[in-house]
């Protein structure tokens, strides 16, 4: 089929948009599928790097190149889709469909990254502590007692887990516990 139409006013030529073709255009998903199908192959090529071993005995490079293949088949999945599917809808979303949640979305982030910072300084068991507290209070928040007796409970029992049973160091921090 032709893209250009005649149009009905008998004005000459114009874009028939009913007749374009349905993959032409990068939209957000056909980008964001792009770069993960870029990062899985740059993970498969980086654990390549690494030794693979075998499937008896797999070496330090075997589970990340399983994980990029993944990462990039999916993706390319995604993006073939993607070039499928129609626009049923003619305006796009907006990009922050709600404030708040990308609020708490920002919030979370900014919070893991200085629980990742100060995970050296204060510990393990204090900067999650922290961490726990400030997720329940200020991004999903909680009566104070959940608040407090959760995140307690939740770094208490994360710790025992990975430095009793499993004797997994973790950070002690300037406090030594």
């Amino acid at each position: 089929m032709a893209f250009w139409a005649w149009n009905n006013s008998g004005r000459g030529i114009r874009k028939n948009p009913a007749l374009r073709s349905r993959g032409g255009k990068m939209d957000r998903q056909k980008w964001g599928s792009l770069a993960w199908l870029i990062f899985g192959i740059l993970i498969c090529f980086g654990s390549i790097r690494l030794s693979l071993g075998d499937f008896h005995n797999p070496g330090p490079g075997f589970l990340p190149f399983i994980t990029g293949g993944i990462l990039t088949c999916l993706s390319f999945v995604v993006f073939v889709q993607s070039g499928r599917r129609g626009k049923a809808k003619t305006g796009q979303k907006p990009f922050i469909v709600d404030r708040q949640r990308a609020w708490k979305a920002t919030l979370t982030m900014i919070a893991l990254l200085a629980y990742a910072i100060g995970m050296d300084y204060l510990g393990f068991l204090v900067s999650t502590t922290i961490f726990l507290a400030f997720v329940l209070w200020a991004v999903e928040p909680q009566r104070w007692y959940i608040v407090i007796f959760g995140s307690i409970l939740a770094s208490g029992v994360s710790f025992v887990l990975f430095e009793i049973l499993l004797k997994s160091p973790l950070p002690r921090g300037i406090f030594d516990f």
